[in-house]
């Protein structure tokens, strides 16, 4: 929901072109009888509230609209469900993002569908790409129009699928999937991690040796 129809952070879409894209997905999934659900990271409150301005209810129903509930809050180690409520007490907008996650594994044992039936239509590179083929491995596209790494904005990765508020975009995309190639994401995220990893690490004193090695012995030792 957030990020793609509806703003977001630095991101806002066109409201006509969100809807007439809604119009076309939502008529096409009816006629071909393929389920369509809203994924929000939101907690219940702000989804809900959210669901009802921008008029949602027109594309989906309560059993097709997930999003961030006590059930799943309560559910979680208490550490992270302590992170979890700290991050709403400091903005009640706060989204989880790895929910989707969560939510699309119900849809599948609901419906019992297999990986192969499901395409998530997403725009983060590390929760929506990574985290998909690390957990769900359904089929997903990244939105063109706003992508992101973790919350920030971020470039486009060869290999992916993609797709825009142009409903052809996303038409092909359900008829056939195309293939992708993840090792481009593989190396983006590899070095996403040896950046956070190195950050944590102090070489000081590796540093400090290796100069005072060089001073007495003339090289490395």
């Amino acid at each position: 929901m957030e990020g793609i129809l509806l703003a977001h952070k630095n991101y806002s879409p066109n409201e006509k072109r969100s809807n007439e894209f809604m119009d076309q997905l939502a008529n096409f999934c009816k006629k071909e009888k393929v389920d369509l659900y809203l994924l929000s990271g939101y907690h219940e409150k702000i989804a809900k509230k959210e669901f009802k301005k921008f008029k949602l209810k027109k594309y989906f129903d309560k059993n097709h609209f997930f999003f961030v509930d006590e059930e799943y809050i309560g559910a979680k180690a208490k550490v992270d469900e302590k992170i979890h409520r700290d991050a709403l007490e400091k903005d009640p907008e706060f989204v989880d993002s790895y929910f989707k996650q969560v939510a699309i594994s119900k849809v599948m044992e609901k419906d019992s569908v297999s990986k192969e039936e499901v395409l998530l239509l997403g725009n983060d590179i590390w929760v929506d790409a990574y985290y998909t083929t690390r957990f769900t491995k359904v089929n997903f596209a990244l939105f063109e129009e706003n992508i992101l790494e973790r919350g920030d904005e971020a470039e486009r990765i060869s290999g992916l699928a993609y797709f825009s508020l142009n409903f052809d975009s996303v038409k092909i995309l359900i008829k056939d999937f195309p293939e992708i190639d993840l090792e481009p994401m593989g190396k983006f995220i590899f070095n996403i991690m040896k950046k956070v990893l190195m950050s944590d690490v102090d070489l000081s004193g590796v540093v400090k040796k290796i100069s005072k090695n060089q001073v007495k012995g003339g090289g490395w030792t």
